[in-house]
């Protein structure tokens, strides 16, 4: 089990400058108005960094752009924290251009999900700096009012008050291999840590829960995927699986197998306390999640919450 002893970042506070980082694909300017006026709402003052306001075919701007505008953000002192514009593609060529020392010695709050996935794991594993898996500020903070927001604000703002991650009423999390698990969590978007595998960037599943999700991708693909983390040993060396939501993941019009039988056939055989069905990734409303942050989870039948531990 995962010793590491990892840093929380300090809350935000009402008034707090914190930067708009597109370490990814692009936005409109109408898109890009309009996270400037989420971050407004919860009470935040943007800065918006360059690549924000480049395109370069699919990418916010070129490599060394969007990585400066990480490494300037964390550098910053007047900046408290880090809100990434969106997902797409994009982070994991920047991985070669981040100062993980910068990123370490100046830890402040980083929230993103999809694509952002590769810079969860790894500013975790090198930085050792907990992080926020969770909304961005393009799918309009103003609309999420509710449990996406509650859970998002109790991370930004009072992460102490954070002992329990759960799901919206009505979604329950469902059990496929009981047992109990602790460890620091890990993961997020299955495609970007199948597609580390192999690299000083690939995540680091030893004595960790796994937390894994997806969206629009056929079960084949999925099948693929999931066996390259099983062929690396990342459910070998996992303590728990966590799986979260996988939209429009079913393939309808020709033979397929499905979910279940890919995490029966894949998944399952590890042996590890697995549950089903955490409403954080790609589905509102969602679930802040602390990444690197300490967790448990006694998986069985009725199963309401995961444990943090920070």
């Amino acid at each position: 089990m995962s010793k590491n002893i990892m840093i929380r970042p300090n809350p935000l506070k009402p008034g707090d400058k914190v930067a708009i980082t597109a370490p990814s694909s692009p936005v409109s300017d109408e898109k890009l108005e309009m996270s400037v006026e989420s971050i407004k709402f919860l009470g935040l003052e943007p800065v918006v960094m360059p690549s924000c306001h480049m395109s370069h075919g699919y990418l916010a701007g070129p490599d060394n752009q969007r990585a400066e505008d990480i490494n300037a953000a964390f550098a910053d002192d007047t900046i408290k924290g880090i809100f990434c514009l969106r997902g797409g593609y994009g982070t994991t060529r920047l991985l070669p251009l981040l100062d993980f020392e910068v990123i370490k010695n100046s830890p402040k709050v980083f929230i993103g999900y999809s694509d952002i996935s590769a810079l969860h794991f790894n500013i975790n594993q090198k930085c050792g700096l907990i992080t926020f898996h969770g909304p961005m500020p393009t799918t309009d903070y103003r609309v999420h009012e509710g449990f996406t927001n509650d859970s998002l604000r109790t991370c930004l703002f009072a992460p102490e008050n954070l002992k329990t991650i759960g799901n919206p009423e009505g979604e329950d999390i469902i059990t496929l291999r009981e047992g109990f698990a602790k460890g620091t969590l890990v993961g997020g978007n299955l495609s970007l840590m199948a597609g580390t595998l192999g690299s000083p960037y690939e995540v680091d599943t030893k004595g960790k829960i796994l937390f894994i999700e997806d969206v629009d991708e056929m079960p084949f693909r999925l099948d693929k995927m999931f066996t390259a983390l099983a062929l690396a040993g990342k459910f070998r060396d996992c303590e728990g699986i966590i799986l979260g939501t996988f939209e429009r993941c079913e393939e309808a019009d020709h033979p397929s197998l499905s979910l279940h039988e890919i995490f029966e056939e894949v998944v399952l055989p590890w042996d590890k306390p697995t549950i089903l069905n955490l409403r954080a990734g790609h589905i509102y409303p969602q679930s802040t999640l602390p990444m690197g942050a300490e967790v448990s989870f006694d998986a069985k039948d009725g199963i309401k919450n995961i444990s943090v531990v920070y």
